[in-house]
């Protein structure tokens, strides 16, 4: 039964609901090779260096899980399966997600290149109740695309998220309004998204392992334990949160990094690498309607000393070539530091609607011919495939395929 709110008559509707694909790298390896199903299979790389960015269900039930080191997982499992990662296949499975959300449901924030928040109260109207539309989106994926997917539902979107992992694999689970503290009450406290080791280390130390204890400790003492984020935390815990979407963007990023077997030695690799990575970002802000205020250069050598520098652009961009420039700029100032790169990565942030942005302050005829041709590089990548086009100043030399991540190119990376 769904709550009533107040003197209200009418039932408070668990419309907010966030869907995630299920295993989403490995799950596409799967389905395109079917004789992986069943198999412990994980998308990463194989070198001694290589880290799980995806593991399949079978590789989960051994131990294994993203991010770890590749070694430990084969110890985990010595017959695991590596695959290489295609992130143009999985941006491409993204995508035909997200479109059918949409031909379904009018507000949808995706925040992750598997994952988005739904508000369905307005599409109750054309397709029913919330759990009768999570079983529609779930059952279209599914058929469509033959890939597994799981849904949470709640009044609040931190709680969809919980209920979401709560559900899988392949599941569906749908909080009632009135149900949401019972629900949440048993739940260890790192259940809560943003709730990380530190923040669950200094809940224990008060005796706090579950949300529910959340409600029985003194504000003051919560307040020591979680800082600002307190009050929110307290709120969620006694089933009172209803944020919905935000399309908060601001706080979020996008980007891409890779690890290499063989330490990168030589500048021009580097510029070249760096390169495709702005460009690859790039891409993904103007597929997610996007802009960046800030782009980020990560690099680290092998003996873990890692140098993040960031640029702040002019006007907010989704064009390749000012994040290269300033990318390059950044990789110039600080190359005499670093003489062999192990891992190196790009990242644009403090990003933001493109409709809502300004850019006559961009449109000079040099940035004007940009967008255009980024624009047409974009029609021909979707119709031919990403690797159909590349700069010329990525040819020279040896040549360097697209940076295939060690990690998902998303703003959440630790997730069930």
């Amino acid at each position: 039964m769904h709550a009533r709110t107040g003197a209200e008559s009418s039932p408070e509707i668990p419309g907010i609901l966030h869907l995630d694909m299920d295993a989403f790298f490995a799950s596409v390896e799967v389905r395109d090779d079917p004789g992986l199903q069943g198999l412990p299979v994980v998308v990463g790389g194989a070198g001694a260096r290589g880290v799980v960015a995806a593991a399949s269900y079978p590789a989960r039930t051994r131990g294994i899980r993203s991010a770890m080191p590749m070694a430990s997982a084969r110890r985990l499992a010595p017959d695991l399966v590596i695959v290489p990662p295609r992130i143009a296949r999985y941006r491409d499975a993204s995508a035909r997600v997200m479109e059918i959300l949409r031909s379904v449901v009018a507000e949808v924030e995706q925040i992750s290149i598997d994952e988005a928040f739904l508000d369905v109260r307005g599409a109750r109207r054309l397709f029913g109740e919330p759990e009768q539309i999570a079983a529609l989106l779930r059952r279209t994926i599914r058929e469509e695309l033959d890939l597994p997917s799981s849904v949470g539902g709640s009044v609040s979107r931190a709680v969809a998220k919980i209920a979401s992992a709560r559900a899988k694999p392949d599941g569906q689970l749908i909080v009632a309004a009135a149900e949401t503290a019972d629900f949440l009450a048993p739940l260890p406290v790192s259940a809560v998204s943003g709730i990380g080791p530190k923040a669950v280390a200094a809940l224990e130390r008060i005796g706090v392992h579950t949300i529910g204890q959340i409600r029985e400790i003194p504000a003051s003492a919560l307040a020591r334990a979680l800082g600002p984020r307190a009050p929110e935390i307290a709120h969620l815990a006694a089933g009172s949160d209803r944020t919905g979407l935000g399309h908060r963007v601001r706080d979020k990023s996008l980007g891409t990094e890779r690890t290499w077997d063989e330490d990168l030695t030589d500048a021009t690799q580097v510029r070249r690498n760096i390169t495709v990575m702005a460009d690859d970002v790039a891409r993904q802000l103007r597929r997610g309607g996007l802009v960046a205020r800030t782009v980020v250069l990560k690099l680290r050598s092998p003996d873990g000393t890692t140098i993040t520098r960031s640029s702040t652009v002019d006007q907010p961009t989704a064009s390749g070539e000012r994040l290269r420039e300033h990318v390059v700029a950044l990789w110039e100032r600080e190359s005499h530091r670093l003489h062999r790169i192990r891992l190196a990565g790009v990242r644009a942030t403090h990003l933001e609607p493109e409709a809502s942005t300004p850019y006559q302050h961009e449109l000079t005829a040099r940035s004007g011919q940009w967008r255009d041709l980024e624009a047409a590089m974009d029609r021909a990548m979707d119709r031919f495939g990403t690797t159909s086009l590349s700069r010329g100043s990525t040819l020279s030399g040896a040549p360097e395929a697209a940076p295939r991540a060690d990690s998902p190119p998303s703003p959440d990376q630790d997730r069930p």
